[in-house]
C-alpha cells in the first residue's frame, strides 16, 4: 500500500516494530502496526502490518533521502520520519510520532503494550503512554 512521498526520496530504509509488553518481557503477536508519512503532504497510509509470535513485525522498506545528505550541512534532514500506530485488544493503543528512518539502516521501533487490566480497566490510559514523539536525532 503506497502513499504520496516526496520525490526528492531517492533511497530507502527499512523498519521493524517489535510489540511486547512488561517492560520487554513478553512479545505481543497479532499486534495492529500501521506506518503513516509524518508530513501534511504524505500522512496516508504506507503500511499495515501485524506483529508475529516473537512481537515483530515484517521489515518494511520506506523511501528516505540518501545517505549523502547527512555529508553536508545545511538544513536539509538526512532521514525521512513516519508516524507508527499500534493497537491490540486488551492493551491502551499507542501513537508514535516522526519516527526517524535512515537510508541503509534498518530501524526498530520498540513499542511497550500497557494491558488495561493493569490500571483497574480505567477508560483512558495511564497519562505517559499514548502518544510518544519522537525527537531529532542528534547528529
Amino acid at each position: 500500500m503506497n502513499n504520496r512521498i516526496s520525490p526528492s526520496y531517492s533511497s530507502s530504509g527499512s523498519l521493524i516494530v517489535s510489540v511486547y509488553s512488561a517492560g520487554g518481557a513478553i512479545p505481543i503477536p497479532d499486534a495492529l502496526v500501521t506506518v503513516r508519512g509524518s508530513d501534511k503532504d504524505s500522512s496516508g497510509v504506507i503500511s499495515v502490518l501485524y506483529s508475529d509470535k516473537s512481537g515483530n513485525t515484517p521489515k518494511i522498506t520506506l523511501p528516505t533521502p540518501p545517505a549523502a545528505d547527512s555529508e553536508a550541512p545545511g538544513s536539509i534532514k538526512p532521514y525521512a520520519t513516519y508516524n507508527i500506530d499500534v493497537d491490540k485488544d486488551g492493551f491502551y493503543p499507542r501513537q508514535f510520532l516522526n519516527v526517524p528512518v535512515f537510508s541503509g539502516i534498518t530501524s526498530i521501533q520498540p513499542v511497550n503494550l500497557i494491558p488495561i487490566t493493569e490500571y483497574g480497566g480505567e477508560s483512558s490510559p495511564p497519562t505517559d503512554s499514548s502518544i510518544l514523539e519522537s525527537q531529532n536525532p542528534n547528529l
